[in-house]
């Protein structure tokens, strides 16, 4: 079989989606993704030199997309995404896809942060065996476990009280560069966050037709934001499932003001919006090892382990030549 291998342009966008979809059927990631939702990726990132087109007698067989952080303090952590379509697995070519979106992320590192360690990172769910089997024999290893959380939205859902002196109000575009200030701030000590520039919040949030500010709620203290959630809706998903999702993609709470009840009053108040709005279900995704105890949080507010998924890290080498493809 001979393989061509080219980067992705947006003309690609629909065979890409078309790919992840047939994927997805197989692998049960619950990682539902539509070509809207591909545009947006893309936009993001650097096709002609972050990015891979796998073709087989003219046929779609991989695709690879390299993320690069706009601010990485300390170490640089790459994300590379990718899928190999079904029918084309077992010949080697998830192997050597993703041995060359390392070495992709390492010359686009080295270009833009060449001061910063790289470490190429990848995530895995932990059911796709052979995915978990790829990652381990090229040297990645497990670094974090997060949870997919769920919890279905009724009548059941407990109503927390906003604690006294704290305020909870509707997302307002008028806060937005200081609800993005007050996110950087909450997760400064967070594994693996970095500074969102305004670029970057804006590609997540203001300028994102999945954000949706009307289920989004702020917790004020004294007029101040001290607290957020966040809250996105991925049309695709209700669309291959049926059941309309909204997805929880931030939450947080200042260090000062955490302990008091801030971060369930909020979760209490977006769930019941999104009840209210025909929502049927919430989603989110929480780090097994939060150092602020959040995962304890979403239990209480209902939620319950759907996923677990497996961030795979690869330190990478910058001096030397480039790793020969296996």
């Amino acid at each position: 079989m001979e393989l061509v291998w080219r980067s992705l342009t947006t003309a690609d966008i629909p065979a890409v989606t078309a790919l992840h979809t047939t994927a997805e059927a197989i692998d049960d990631t619950g990682e539902l993704l539509s070509e809207e939702d591909f545009t947006e990726k893309f936009a993001e990132t650097d096709l002609p030199s972050g990015s891979l087109a796998v073709f087989a007698d003219d046929v779609l067989a991989a695709y690879g997309l390299v993320a690069l952080r706009d601010n990485p303090v300390g170490i640089h952590r790459v994300r590379l995404d990718g899928a190999v379509h079904p029918s084309y697995r077992r010949n080697g070519i998830g192997r050597q896809l993703l041995t060359r979106l390392v070495a992709l992320a390492r010359e686009l590192h080295t270009t833009r942060h060449p001061d910063l360690p790289l470490v190429a990172s990848t995530m895995v769910e932990n059911r796709s065996a052979g995915h978990v089997a790829l990652v381990k024999s090229l040297g990645f290893s497990a670094d974090r476990h997060f949870y997919d959380l769920e919890v279905a939205l009724g009548e059941s859902l407990a109503q927390v009280p906003t604690p006294r002196g704290y305020e909870i109000v509707p997302f307002s575009a008028t806060r937005d560069e200081e609800v993005r200030q007050v996110c950087n701030a909450a997760f400064a000590a967070h594994w693996g966050s970095v500074d969102r520039s305004p670029q970057e919040w804006a590609a997540s949030f203001t300028n994102s037709k999945r954000f949706v500010p009307e289920t989004s709620f702020l917790a004020l203290k004294d007029d101040a934001v001290v607290g957020f959630v966040l809250a996105r809706y991925y049309p695709v998903v209700e669309e291959m499932t049926g059941v309309r999702e909204l997805w929880i993609g931030d939450v947080g709470t200042l260090a000062d003001h955490r302990g008091r009840g801030v971060a369930s009053a909020l979760l209490s108040r977006t769930l019941a919006r999104a009840a209210a709005q025909g929502y049927r279900r919430a989603g989110l995704s929480v780090d097994t090892a939060n150092p602020t105890r959040a995962l304890g949080v979403y239990e209480r507010a209902g939620f319950g382990v759907a996923r677990t998924w497996i961030d795979y890290g690869l330190p990478v080498e910058l001096q030397g030549s480039t790793p020969a493809l296996p």
